[in-house]
């Protein structure tokens, strides 16, 4: 069964795109298109199916975080997740800290976008890396730049110290620091997380 999404973006022409995007890569994905958040505020006061809702973080006449508000009051517990223009990892931030699920960068290429709302269609969370490493302001050393890459294409942590001359336990910490920095909760999502970035 497909998951019903909403998007709202006041830029037609951008909406349209990425709704046949995904409906024309296979992703299962029902993409409905709003252009004011007040259509669809008016749409989540019906009992129609919605698995998420993803908002234009810049709509006119509000702040990303009232729209956010506004959509939890119609639809208590509806995952709501932004695609945005900005690159404040500031705002990002705040947004997930509100309850938001996901920041997606309207930047982002079609693939990596399809799969960032995959990982939130199943109930995960989705930051770029590198918003959450500025966030956090900690770059990746050398070393966690070897095995984050590594570790990002799916080898174990016996391949990656075999490929990087190292301890099996020495890249257990790394893999352990790596998972923390980019706030992902398995190697899945670090992979999915570091490809987007």
């Amino acid at each position: 069964m497909s998951r019903k999404l909403l998007l709202v973006d006041d830029h037609l022409l951008f909406a349209d795109a990425v709704k046949f995007l995904l409906e024309s890569s296979g992703a299962d994905i029902e993409a409905q298109v709003f252009s004011s958040l007040a259509s669809v505020l008016d749409y989540l006061s019906t009992d129609a199916p919605v698995d998420l809702l993803l908002l234009d973080y810049s709509m006119p006449g509000t702040s990303g975080i009232e729209a956010v508000e506004m959509a939890a009051t119609r639809r208590p517990g509806l995952r709501i997740a932004f695609l945005s223009g900005l690159d404040d990892p500031q705002v990002a931030g705040e947004a997930l800290q509100r309850g938001v699920v996901g920041w997606l960068p309207k930047s982002m290429p079609g693939e990596a976008l399809i799969n960032a709302l995959n990982l939130v269609l199943t109930g995960e969370r989705f930051v770029p890396a590198d918003l959450l490493l500025r966030q956090h302001a900690s770059p990746l050393t050398p070393r966690e730049q070897d095995v984050a890459s590594l570790l990002a294409r799916g080898l174990s942590d016996k391949e990656i110290a075999e490929q990087l001359e190292l301890q099996v336990g020495t890249v257990k910490v790394h893999v352990k620091s790596l998972l923390r920095k980019f706030d992902a909760s398995n190697r899945t999502q670090f992979a999915l997380r570091y490809r987007g970035a």
